[in-house]
């Protein structure tokens, strides 16, 4: 039985996990949280608790020896955790380490087109932190001969992220003369997306993992609105914006380009079940009305 590790097991890696464990997989996933290590028991995932940087987490990383990894944490400020995990599974016989990093790198592009071949240009702390993770994966592609992937990932929805929770809070907000293009990817094809880079892809290659239409952030928010028959968001003037949301996340909302995702298609041979968000999010909206009358 093959063994696969995820690094950071959230949103994304619990739909991972169910399609790995449906492979036959023997699934392990990580935790700082002991009712987290709970449920990802109830879900067949075996937990590995505690802080990835902890010299015992590290040892039991390496006795699992995982063919597959998926790292979905974040860079951390401080002692981040990616280059331990690395080091880690070096000895592993590893087929790939799937990184998950974001199309924040690009920064803001005016709305223009961009792909695999387009030159990162990062803008905030968080996009250069990502940047710096991109190339310690790289790195490690030489220097550990880890056949690692990089998954440049972009606005996951699916059931339960479907933007209810901030639009009946009022929370979510258009900005006046800045509805920017976002992208966005249905989590059971982003799933597929990242298992086709693990059998796929190549040693230390870049993929775009977003659907095939690039859209109005005013497109989407209005659709899950009326499809949730809650109110459309509020449009409010970027200098009420500052004030209320704070000028980090006003600049992330403000960031606006076109990801193409041609790799996904050409190389990696994924057809997508929702190639747009119209496709995508009635179907994660109707999946949502059934748990909860479930």
């Amino acid at each position: 039985m093959k063994r696969a590790l995820i690094v950071g097991c959230g949103y994304t890696g619990m739909h991972l996990a169910a399609r790995l464990l449906e492979m036959d997989f023997r699934v392990v996933g990580t935790t700082r949280s002991g009712s987290r290590a709970a449920e990802l028991e109830s879900a067949g995932i075996e937990p590995l608790a505690g802080e990835l940087s902890d010299k015992e987490t590290l040892r039991r990383i390496d006795k699992l020896g995982p063919e597959v990894v998926a790292y979905f944490v974040p860079p951390q400020a401080q002692d981040d955790p990616l280059p331990m995990v690395l080091a880690a599974t070096a000895r592993a016989p590893v087929e790939a380490f799937v990184y998950a990093s974001s199309t924040s790198v690009y920064g803001d592009r005016g709305g223009d087109w961009v792909d695999e071949m387009t030159m990162v240009r990062p803008e905030t702390p968080e996009a250069e932190a990502r940047q710096a993770a991109e190339r310690q994966i790289v790195e490690a592609t030489w220097s550990y001969q880890t056949r690692t992937r990089i998954c440049r990932i972009s606005g996951i929805y699916g059931p339960g992220r479907t933007l209810r929770r901030p639009l009946e809070s009022g929370e979510y907000v258009l900005i006046e003369g800045h509805d920017t293009w976002v992208n966005r990817i249905h989590v059971d094809d982003l799933v597929s997306g990242l298992i086709a880079a693990w059998q796929r892809g190549g040693d230390g290659r870049v993929y775009n993992l977003v659907d095939a239409e690039p859209h109005r952030a005013s497109e989407y928010a209005n659709l899950a609105a009326d499809l949730q028959g809650l109110a459309r968001p509020q449009w409010i003037e970027l200098s009420a914006a500052v004030e209320r949301i704070g000028k980090e996340q006003l600049r992330r909302k403000l960031g606006s380009k076109r990801v193409r995702s041609r790799r996904l298609k050409d190389d990696l041979r994924v057809e997508l079940q929702y190639p747009t968000y119209r496709d995508g999010l009635p179907a994660a909206v109707g999946r949502e009305g059934q748990s909860r009358e479930s």
